[in-house]
């Protein structure tokens, strides 16, 4: 017979919540680099910048965004060198 309590039965299927201090949103991201906020999970996705997405949102790490704005530093955010290498 099992006598733990029921709360030390249940596992937790839920996904463990990063640590947000790393973390920026997609609106604080896009704000930051000039870009429309649908933008940035794109970027994401192409590896462009590094993120996560947690549940339906995008969290995208905030020294991914410092590296891009000094990568790019100088550029007009059309420039074809801006876009990442396949």
């Amino acid at each position: 017979m099992n006598l733990l309590p029921v709360t030390q039965r249940i596992k937790d299927p839920s996904p463990t919540m990063p640590d947000l201090a790393e973390f920026m949103t997609t609106q604080e991201a896009a704000k930051k680099l000039g870009f429309h906020v649908k933008t940035i999970p794109m970027m994401v996705r192409n590896k462009t910048l590094d993120g996560v997405r947690f549940g339906r949102a995008w969290l995208v790490t905030k020294k991914s965004v410092e590296e891009y704005l000094k990568k790019t530093k100088g550029m007009s955010k059309n420039d074809p060198r801006r876009k990442p290498k396949k």
